[in-house]
């Protein structure tokens, strides 16, 4: 052993709301992963990118997945794109590393999910490190899963980005709006998946699913779409409630994109209460409460290791076992959404669990 990293090649595909940007931050910082390659066919993002990667694009999608160095594809493409890209992505032979949101619908989930099931390709939902890959709540999910606290009867999380009033969305991030046969749909698909995500790792599917949502921001209540959203999940001993979404604040300062992305302007709170135990944690404020008592983060965390979603990504491919943050779990998290859509356009009506259709509610209900 000489102590030398394995590098893996990364081709970056897509760059819809910078996200392909955020990858590329991201991947720099991964000892293992080397970008060689991006390509985006939006005029708005080409920039973003090639700058990101500290190269120019390639000239088609098709050069990058065709390209026999690249190993990894990752994709922060439009959410409609996602299923597409993934399946050529596995016929190329390339493993992926898939940027949230994953899928625009049900359909487009499935279609991932069979896809990576039916191959030997390997595939990890990256959600980034608001919940699942925080290492606080990472460790939270760990101790859930081994029994610690015991019985839960309660779960709840808000998670939301605050903005000033002014802050230029439309501007900065215009996919945002887009309709939901291209992204999904509002806020409840964009920041709701952190929230989603993390409910379902640590409690699976639920029985069924109520949901609510608001579309007050004037941007987004021109665009026909939410800009926060309330859902209640049925798990038969116990709801589980996530309110999640953009909010204007009247208080706040005119404010740029990097102060947007400043986790002080970030509303992330999770409650959980088991049979004989309270959890209240606040992970950008490196706040833990147990039973009253707060935590000493620095102590909680001595000693544990949270693997970032690129590292649970090469470890899968190492091991052929799939990662935690898989497709299968990813598309459960899509399959809440679209109950939830499903919940808002019928006024909160309870949609049981698993769904039948595959289609994207906010579409089919013609108001798109």
């Amino acid at each position: 052993m000489n102590g030398t990293i394995k590098q893996r090649s990364v081709g970056i595909l897509g760059n819809c709301c910078t996200h392909g940007e955020f990858v590329a931050a991201a991947l720099h910082q991964e000892a293992e992963a080397k970008i060689i390659a991006g390509w985006e066919e939006d005029p708005r993002r080409k920039q973003g990118l090639s700058e990101a990667i500290g190269m120019p694009l390639k000239e088609s999608a098709e050069a990058l997945l065709d390209d026999p160095e690249i190993e990894i594809i990752a994709l922060a493409c439009s959410p409609h794109q996602k299923a597409d890209w993934v399946e050529k992505a596995i016929q190329a032979g390339k493993h992926i590393f898939l940027n949230k949101p994953f899928a625009e619908s049900l359909s487009s989930a499935r279609r991932i999910e069979k896809a990576v099931t039916e191959s030997n390709i390997q595939l990890v939902h990256d959600i980034a490190v608001i919940v699942r890959f925080n290492p606080i709540t990472a460790k939270i999910l760990d101790e859930v899963r081994d029994g610690r606290y015991g019985k839960p009867i309660n779960h709840t999380h808000s998670w939301s980005m605050t903005f000033s009033t002014d802050f230029p969305l439309p501007t900065v991030w215009p996919e945002r709006l887009d309709p939901p046969a291209q992204s999904g749909g509002g806020e409840m698909t964009n920041l709701g998946s952190y929230a989603i995500d993390y409910m379902v790792a640590l409690w699976g599917l639920p029985q069924s699913i109520q949901a609510k949502s608001n579309n007050y921001w004037d941007i987004y209540e021109t665009a026909g779409i939410e800009n926060f959203g309330q859902i209640i999940a049925d798990y038969g001993i116990f709801f589980a409630i996530l309110s999640t979404g953009k909010q204007p604040l009247q208080t706040l300062p005119t404010m740029d994109v990097t102060e947007a992305l400043n986790p002080r302007n970030w509303h992330n709170v999770l409650e959980m209460q088991f049979e004989q135990h309270n959890l209240t944690v606040m992970p950008f404020h490196n706040t833990l409460i147990h039973n009253g008592t707060q935590i000493p983060i620095e102590d909680y965390l001595d000693g544990y290791v949270c693997l970032t979603p690129f590292q649970q990504l090469t470890q899968a491919i190492e091991t052929s076992k799939a990662p935690d943050s898989d497709a299968k779990v990813a598309r459960m998290g899509v399959e809440i959404l679209m109950a939830a859509y499903q919940s808002t356009i019928e006024n909160g009506k309870s949609i049981s669990l698993p769904l039948k259709e595959g289609e994207n509610p906010l579409i089919q209900s013609g108001l798109f």
